[in-house]
């Protein structure tokens, strides 16, 4: 299959039953965990499918953490990776499950990182200063990238990842299996999963030792939602630590459909006291308003703007991008972080914008971050995580 041009995957009709829903007794859930922090990652150094490099303490600390964040749920199967920084990822995080009733652990080469070859080793920084054309081309056209022009790693991982699930949901219909793997897999895992072309690669986020979550109604390929992305929480990071840098603008979005209780019990009431949220953008319904006001109670100085329904979407982009490019040039450039309240409709229509793709988001008692850093035209979506502050009560 070629990847140079991907469809996106069709949106379930949404008069037709919730194939979700907890009734859906065929649903095939796959959990996707990125490795631990590794001596690579503290030295700034491209990994890619090398295997010199290994997880450090804080490494291992996450992957305990993350264990312990999915301990109640019975896998079926774990599938890995072959790379060393995997399977100390993996062997951590089992430590704190019951090894009685633990699942069979299947090493898996299609889940190896992709090929950076005579990067491997190098520090971005030095990649940069050596290779100045390749690294723009690594960075804004990442399926057109080849260091010999015959392979392209990043369409050959797209493959991988098809020919995975091809083989594996068959396989697990109606299970639950967790996938322990790398930031690039992972990412190639969620894209040929719900559509996102291999020009879009760097659109989504993996943490280390982030948890992401896909359900598969009836095991079918064409009816599948990206219930989480990145969550982090378990790891006591309130937001994803910010992967292009501290520039540009970091949008929050909620659903005006948000109860009092569940507002009450996230960690935006902390946010807005802690001054991280430096605007509140809503649609002007009496819905998001309420929420708005709800919020803006934690911190009167926090900004309010509301923008018309009928142009909502519209203007808010091209605001965006307009400042993007005011301060593309500008090294002194920040960031703002902004909070948007709106419609379900309206969120879903932003971010499948922001990936380029129509597929089936969980929005609802959601928190979703996407990140527009200056000086890019690529969008990064962080996270879509749950609103609630305790990340495994909010799973079941």
């Amino acid at each position: 299959m070629s990847y140079l041009s991907t469809s996106p995957t069709s949106v379930t009709d949404s008069a037709a039953p919730n194939p979700f829903s907890p009734t859906a007794k065929s649903t095939t859930k796959v959990f996707l965990v990125r490795h631990g922090r590794t001596t690579y990652n503290d030295q700034g150094r491209y990994q890619g499918s090398s295997d010199h490099s290994v997880l450090t303490d804080q490494g291992h600390q996450d992957a305990v953490a993350t264990g312990l964040a999915l301990q109640k749920f019975d896998f079926d199967a774990i599938y890995t990776s072959p790379l060393t920084r995997v399977q100390q990822t993996v062997q951590s995080m089992v430590s704190t499950w019951e090894q009685a009733n633990l699942a069979p652990i299947l090493i898996e080469p299609k889940l190896t990182e992709v090929s950076m070859t005579d990067w491997q080793g190098l520090t971005y920084k030095a990649v940069k200063a050596k290779f100045p054309e390749a690294d723009r081309c690594w960075q804004e056209t990442p399926h057109l990238f080849s260091r010999d022009s015959i392979s392209f790693p990043v369409i050959d991982l797209f493959q991988a990842a098809e020919q995975f699930w091809q083989s594996v949901l068959e396989r697990h219909r109606g299970q639950t299996i967790l996938i322990v793997a790398h930031g690039g897999t992972n990412r190639a895992l969620i894209s040929t999963a719900i559509g996102i072309a291999p020009k879009h690669y760097h659109s989504l986020q993996q943490s280390n030792c982030g948890i992401s979550c896909l359900e598969f109604a009836n095991g079918d390929r064409r009816q599948v939602e990206l219930s989480y992305l990145n969550v982090t929480n378990h790891l006591q990071e309130r937001l994803p630590k910010l992967k292009a840098g501290k520039t540009g603008w970091r949008w929050l979005f909620i659903s005006d459909s948000v109860t009092e209780n569940i507002l009450d019990r996230s960690h935006l009431p902390a946010l807005m006291e802690q001054n991280l949220i430096n605007l509140v953008v809503t649609d002007h319904s009496q819905a998001s308003e309420s929420i708005a006001s709800k919020l803006l109670h934690h911190n009167q100085r926090t900004i309010h703007l509301a923008v018309a329904q009928s142009g909502f979407l519209e203007t808010w982009q091209r605001r965006i991008f307009n400042q993007q490019k005011l301060n593309s040039a500008s090294e002194s450039a920040c960031l703002t972080t902004g909070l948007i309240i709106a419609s379900d409709k309206l969120l879903h229509d932003i971010l499948a914008k922001t990936l380029g793709v129509n597929a089936t988001l969980n929005t609802l008692k959601h928190l979703s971050i996407v990140h527009y850093p200056h000086a890019s035209c690529q969008s990064i979506l962080q996270g879509i995580t749950p609103l609630e502050s305790e990340f495994i009560p909010s799973l079941i």
